[in-house]
């Protein structure tokens, strides 16, 4: 069995199956997912993101599928899962990435990542206007806003910032164009030979209304306030609908049945969110993956302008979706650990060990809540939410002379939690009630430390899910089966098992509200 394959359970004879593909911006993780949630088998293929001059950061999509594809076969082999009980593959990806690709479905260029804000100038070229509010024309701010709940992104890192970069910068990219796609729509046409994309998977190219949910159809007003052509864009299908078959080449290299279904690809956010057991109206989630995410679902579509919050459509039929995404989560931990403690250059005195982050987690119960008054801020890259802004950067505060590696890395872990406490506020006036509890999932929530500490920070119990690295599979999983039918979305919270409930140790309450108080 190959390193990057972990195997978790028999398969058994009377269950059906999903291949889901994670296409995160750190790698491709495919694995097979029972109808009870349980993760048979995964495996990991890495994939590279490219910064370049003026704010650029791609990928390159060739990678994605080749990792995909190598994932995605292991996967099925080592399961053991013989390929007619595995009734669909699923998709979710990272999102707010834009590929262009020609009508073969060949990309012309590389991807352009969330993080690139080349687009940003064009972004604030056409919403600007008199009145000005915070830089948007006043008329068109609430036109957009009014359709589809979002505003061109000033910092340009959104699908519409990438498409009028390749626009303005690529023109030869642009003509050429058949389709803008985001990630899980361009493996979903790798896979079936079909150009789709949903509302939901559409929302940040800002062409389409959010007004009512399912909406099948490019908004001319939205085209035209772009600059942007109907035909570079796909077609749209519901946002629980099912793309195909699998084109009958792709089936055999995967080891799968024709017959097999692929559904509609959804964002990671929503899969984890789903995957948590977070299904029910205003059941709070917190993630920490490559990026920190608070977010629940609700039934209404709504803006907040001044948090930069919105709800967005979900896969879920009727429900939308808290965009909470705050910016750097887990990255933080990856740059520390990379940059500054394992960094390779005159200093360094070995590589970084496999256990890194168990070692993480350990040194953090050396340091007392509040690390003797040592502060992180994790805006490495920006603010998303509550309070967007793509210029502003993190650092350590308040370091001293007794200040250690423990103090910084316990301070990590709680400036991450200080985010989401500052978060939860304009969260919570976004739902109209309060958060009673949170779900905790993602990598981030491997670590019992980290766990306790939010808890402690934002002062209500935190409910540790079991697996939570697999959280985003099982959820793009459960989505497919209720897709398919063999699975009610009211079934899934039974089925997601919590591993631990952490509550708040009012003993580090006065503690980190001073804290907290600095933070801010």
């Amino acid at each position: 069995m190959q390193d990057n394959m972990t195997k978790s359970v028999p398969p058994s004879p009377s269950v059906h199956y999903v291949l889901v593909i994670d296409l995160g911006t750190g790698g491709a993780k495919t694995a097979i997912v029972s109808d009870t949630g349980e993760v048979i088998a995964s495996s990991k293929e890495p994939i590279s993101t490219y910064l370049l001059p003026g704010g650029g950061a791609e990928q390159d999509p060739h990678e994605w599928w080749d990792s995909t594809i190598k994932a995605a076969k292991t996967v099925v082999l080592e399961s053991g899962v013989p390929p007619e009980q595995i009734v669909a593959v699923a998709c979710d990806s990272q999102f707010s990435v834009t590929v262009p690709v020609d009508a073969q479905g060949d990309p012309l260029m590389n991807a352009v990542h969330w993080t690139d804000t080349r687009g940003g100038k064009y972004n604030r070229k056409i919403s600007k206007g008199f009145p000005n509010i915070q830089g948007y024309g006043l008329l068109k701010a609430l036109k957009w806003v009014r359709l589809t709940g979002l505003a061109p992104t000033h910092s340009g890192m959104c699908c519409l910032g990438h498409i009028l970069f390749i626009k303005n910068e690529r023109p030869e990219i642009y003509a050429k164009t058949d389709n803008f796609l985001e990630p899980m729509d361009f493996l979903t046409a790798g896979l079936t030979g079909r150009f789709t994309a949903t509302q939901q998977t559409s929302t940040l190219m800002l062409v389409v209304s959010n007004q009512t949910w399912g909406s099948l159809e490019y908004n001319d007003t939205l085209l035209k306030m772009a600059g942007l052509e109907k035909n570079k864009f796909p077609d749209l299908i519901p946002n629980n609908g099912i793309v195909g078959p699998l084109m009958p080449s792709v089936a055999e290299e995967l080891g799968l049945m024709p017959s097999t279904q692929v559904v509609a690809g959804i964002f990671d956010t929503h899969g984890t969110a789903i995957g948590s057991g977070a299904v029910r109206d205003f059941d709070g989630v917190i993630c920490i993956g490559t990026s920190l995410v608070m977010t629940c679902h609700v039934p209404f579509k709504k803006t907040h302008l001044s948090s930069s919050m919105v709800s967005i459509p979900s896969p879920i039929k009727s429900k939308y979706f808290l965009l909470g995404e705050q910016g750097l989560g887990g990255k933080c931990l990856e740059f520390y650990l990379k940059n500054i403690v394992f960094a390779q250059d005159e200093f360094s005195t070995d590589q970084m060990p496999e256990d890194a982050y168990e070692r993480f987690n350990r040194i953090v119960s050396q340091v007392p809540a509040g690390s003797e008054g040592v502060l992180f801020l994790p805006w490495l890259n920006g603010i998303v939410v509550p309070d967007q802004n793509d210029t502003v950067r993190g650092g350590f505060f308040n370091l001293s002379l007794k200040t250690t590696r423990s103090h910084m890395t316990r301070a990590i872990m709680e400036g991450l939690a200080y985010n989401s406490r500052w978060t939860r506020g304009p969260a919570e006036k976004f739902i109209g009630r309060k958060f009673k509890k949170f779900r905790f999932i993602g990598g981030g929530a491997l670590s019992d430390e980290w766990a306790q500490i939010h808890a402690d920070v934002l002062g209500v119990p935190i409910h540790q899910i079991d697996d939570p690295v697999n959280a985003t599979a099982r959820g793009t999983a459960f989505n497919a089966f209720v897709i398919l039918g063999h699975r009610s979305m009211e079934e899934v919270p039974d089925l997601v098992r919590i591993k631990k409930i952490y509550e708040p140790d009012l003993s580090n309450r006065a503690i980190y509200d001073k804290m907290y108080g600095q933070y801010l």
